[in-house]
């Protein structure tokens, strides 16, 4: 029986897209053929959270199936013979993609990619892009809801009377996301920033923007295994009361491609302040220089003791809300165990 023909993610019959590249990879990986035919069911579909209203599923903690927008899909089908070809030459932050496909029955267009931080509860968990979009999705095991402040929502420009209380929360969240720290061995950090750059410059290379560092992290018991697939790239710290912080980080939705219509959307956010709407090449050299400062050096081995937000000390303007009720450090200090990036 051809490989191909024993693809049926969910049961489905699908049609794929540039299997060639995405076979080779999956047998890189270890990853069967058959990953995705049990596990899930389109009736698991959610939104991911983001701005896009993409949907997703889980496939028993390991994998994400998400949907594909028509502008995406055609991104992908370009992307992924080069996509490919990064992967297997070098180490890479890009989140690992394994299957790309319509469902017949739908007529939707979706990928499948492995879920590069593990299953929830997370201690805390950042989509940062090094520009006021960045955000905390995830505190303490309880997802914070999105409010955003569109521009169609004149109240929410006329200041903090009109915003909500899930508002002002999210609001916090994005500001400890915008100062948080990781701090890794100089070895270690000089390793990432060259991964990053590998990375920004391959996706500046082919027109692509609007992409997120992804940080998630868990607490576990000193000296305990890690939870989920051995395949998962992490940092490991000693943290506090004899447990270890894990720090996992991965780059996503990387498939957005520079068009005219998000040079239209720069002119029509020309009122918001470091916004993500940029060119790719700017793109890549603001997400580079960002975390060349947020990413650094832990001193002869040892951290700085980890400090919570000063929430004080920001403008009183800019201070819509108290820090979130539950507190986590804006530092974190790292050390790559032997799963951890190369």
């Amino acid at each position: 029986m051809d490989a191909a023909s024993s693809i049926r993610p969910a049961g489905r019959t699908v049609e794929l897209f540039n299997e060639n590249v995405f076979s080779e990879l999956r047998s890189r990986a270890g990853i069967p053929d058959d990953f995705l035919n049990t596990g899930w069911d389109f009736a698991n579909f959610q939104h991911g959270g983001g701005k896009g209203g993409s949907m997703m599923a889980f496939v028993e903690d390991k994998f994400i199936v998400k949907e594909l927008s028509v502008g995406d899909h055609k991104s992908l089908l370009s992307l992924a013979p080069s996509y490919g070809d990064h992967v297997r030459t070098g180490d890479t932050l890009l989140s690992p993609i394994y299957l790309h496909f319509r469902d017949m029955a739908s007529d939707r267009y979706l990928f499948a990619m492995r879920n590069s931080i593990g299953k929830s509860p997370f201690k805390a968990c950042y989509d940062l892009k090094g520009c006021a979009d960045d955000k905390l999705i995830e505190k303490e095991g309880e997802r914070i809801k999105a409010v955003h402040k569109r521009i169609w929502k004149v109240g929410m420009w006329c200041g903090q009377v009109n915003w909500t209380d899930e508002r002002k929360r999210y609001h916090a969240g994005k500001v400890e996301a915008r100062r948080i720290q990781v701090e890794l061995q100089p070895q270690q950090r000089s390793s990432f920033i060259s991964l990053l750059k590998r990375d920004t410059d391959f996706l500046a290379g082919h027109n692509l923007m609007d992409y997120s560092l992804l940080i998630a992290t868990k607490e576990i018991p000193s000296g305990e295994e890690s939870p989920g697939p051995s395949a998962l790239k992490l940092y490991r710290c000693a943290g506090p009361n004899g447990k270890d912080l894990l720090v996992y980080m991965s780059l996503i939705d990387f498939l957005q491609v520079w068009t005219t219509g998000k040079r239209v959307a720069r002119c029509i956010k020309v009122c918001e302040c470091n916004k993500a709407t940029i060119p790719p090449k700017a793109y890549a050299n603001r997400m580079l220089t960002h975390f060349t400062h947020q990413v650094v050096e832990a001193q002869d081995g040892s951290a700085a003791d980890p400090e919570d937000v000063d929430f004080d000390s920001l403008v009183p303007e800019k201070l819509i809300s108290p820090p979130l009720p539950t507190h986590y450090s804006n530092t974190l200090t790292a050390s790559r165990t032997s799963d951890a990036l190369a």
